[in-house]
């Protein structure tokens, strides 16, 4: 079944027919309950203190296997996704889907287009093309399947409790769907992808184990509502509830249909609740049909994915939950924590007669990827291209690396350009109202239409040959960070939010600086053409060798 996808598992089985599923058929630990372990083992403790003089999380974990076994997919070819049939936790008849984003092109599939460019079309325009939901009856919900409410709810017996390697918060749910938040007023709903975790130890000592009821029905979810990258979903909570001392109903759909984790990743395009877009209508025009709705069980007027896999029902309290030092890892590849969640309670858990769950988690190994990589960077760098465009500047590509360097490829070059064009298009990206591309990341790189921007090497070789290192730069000393940057300072809410930057014209300094610029040794054109003038020649010749 091609584009679009009712269910996550229409999707799923999709990219198991080309070739992109891996079915590990063996038990991997996934958070045993049998198995309490070191979070971090002793002998990568003493390296950390030898090397960087911090030991890591300190206290226990349920002996986990995830992030090798993702480790392992991604050294096989295309990066598959991953199905663990037989996870070693406490539901091991539940199967546990990992490393789901981990590639641009599977993110191009998804979306239902072949180029970035369409991408960026397409989310140039969410707001064109809106089509309503479609609300069906209970009984054809595959959602309401099974139905578990109030004193019911028991995450340890009816929800996996994943841990991942390293970290002291099982964050289970993190990144396996999406919260949805509904606004009585204007009748419309939020979708937001953030971080999420259930509650077990204090600071990870299962001699310490935190309240039973707050680890039955509660978890901490990182909804960002203070600071510079703070979430529309996580605005509306502070201004409309917290603040008032109230609780925020919401639900989390755990592995809805694809495009809904798409929007829900959309940070600069659309603005909830003011620009009064319903984004599940979003949704239906991202998809080109309407998606299937039903109400949730116990919050009247919120809508819920009627294809997803479980649905958590509950309301964000007003207060946080205080995350253990070193037990989260982000984005960039680092354990961070010492910061502040809000709290999630748990009225109602609703799911399919057989069904699956999706973790996934931060990573950043021998290749610098982890199980959403590509996700991130590749809607993000649509949202600032389209933001570049829309503001006239010719941009050919945008490529984010860690969400921390930025390197922007120009249409036009030399004498084609304005004068210090390359300092004017940083200085408009570092405006980009995107908090995590925009004013958010260290390093801003601008290069010409001659170099590659996702070969680093290219990248560097114009560092090399088209800058001077002070006139050719720009210097942020009081700026932002990327969330999770660990070498930045903490904001409100004990985030990383305070940094600086650099803004490095690599364009070619014509007029500028010269009035004239040494030709390459082999212009690009040339070369591409110049290899393929041979590559036919030689293919030729070859045929004809093998038909004498």
């Amino acid at each position: 079944m091609p584009f679009p996808w009712k269910s996550f598992r229409d999707w799923l089985a999709d990219e198991e027919e080309i070739g992109n599923v891996f079915r590990f058929r063996v038990p991997i630990k996934a958070g045993d309950p049998d198995s309490i372990v070191d979070a971090v083992p002793s002998d990568l403790r003493d390296e950390h203190l030898r090397v960087i003089n911090c030991a890591g999380a300190n206290g226990k974990q349920m002996e986990t296997e995830l992030r090798a076994a993702c480790r392992y997919l991604h050294t096989l070819p295309n990066i598959p996704i991953g199905i663990v049939e037989q996870p070693v936790n406490n539901r091991p008849d539940v199967p546990v889907v990992i490393n789901p984003w981990a590639t641009r092109e599977r993110m191009l599939r998804l979306s239902g287009v072949e180029t970035k460019d369409e991408l960026t079309e397409k989310l140039a325009n969410l707001k064109n093309n809106l089509i309503s939901p479609t609300v069906v009856a209970r009984e054809q919900a595959p959602c309401k399947e099974v139905v578990i409410r109030g004193d019911d709810v028991n995450v340890y017996e009816q929800l996996p409790r994943n841990w991942v390697e390293f970290e002291t918060v099982p964050w289970s749910p993190c990144g396996g769907g999406s919260f949805i938040i509904h606004d009585p007023e204007t009748n419309t709903h939020d979708l937001g992808i953030w971080r999420c975790g259930f509650f077990e130890w204090d600071d990870g000592d299962p001699n310490k184990p935190l309240p039973e009821e707050r680890r039955k029905r509660y978890m901490c979810v990182a909804m960002l509502y203070e600071g510079p990258v703070a979430s529309d979903g996580g605005l509306y909570y502070r201004d409309r509830f917290r603040r008032y001392g109230k609780p925020m109903p919401a639900a989390y759909a755990m592995c809805p249909q694809p495009s809904i984790s798409a929007v829900s990743a959309v940070r600069s395009g659309l603005v909830w609740p003011m620009d009064n877009v319903d984004e599940y209508a979003v949704v239906g025009g991202f998809d080109g049909q309407p998606v299937e709705v039903v109400e949730a069980e116990t919050i009247p007027g919120l809508m819920v994915p009627a294809n997803a896999e479980f649905v958590i029902e509950g309301e964000f309290l007003p207060e946080d939950y205080l995350v253990p030092r070193y037990a989260e890892g982000v984005y960039q590849g680092h354990l961070l924590g010492n910061h502040l969640m809000p709290v999630f309670k748990i009225n109602c858990i609703t799911h399919r007669k057989s069904p699956m769950w999706m973790t996934t988690w931060s990573a950043s190994g021998f290749n610098h990827e982890g199980p959403h990589t590509a996700f991130a960077d590749l809607f993000f760098e649509c949202e600032a291209l389209n933001y570049l465009r829309a503001n006239g500047y010719k941009v050919k590509d945008i490529v984010s690396y860690d969400l921390e360097t930025i390197v922007v490829q120009t249409e036009v070059d030399g004498l084609e350009k304005p004068p210090h064009y390359g300092k004017q298009l940083l200085t408009a990206v570092y405006a980009c109202p995107h908090g995590y591309l925009g004013n958010g990341s260290k390093y801003y790189i601008a290069v010409g239409p001659d170099i590659d921007p996702y070969n680093l090497r290219d990248v560097i070789w114009a560092l090399g040959t088209r800058v001077q290192p002070v006139t050719d730069t720009i210097v942020i000393k009081d700026g932002l960070c990327a969330w999770g940057d660990p070498s930045g300072l903490p904001g409100p809410l004990g985030w990383r939010t305070y940094g600086q930057q650099v803004l490095i014209d690599a364009l070619i300094k014509v007029p500028e600086r010269r009035t004239e610029w040494e030709p390459r040794t082999e212009p690009r054109r040339w070369e591409l053409e110049a290899i393929e003038r041979i590559r036919a020649r030689v293919s030729g010749a070859t045929t004809l060798e093998v038909n004498a």
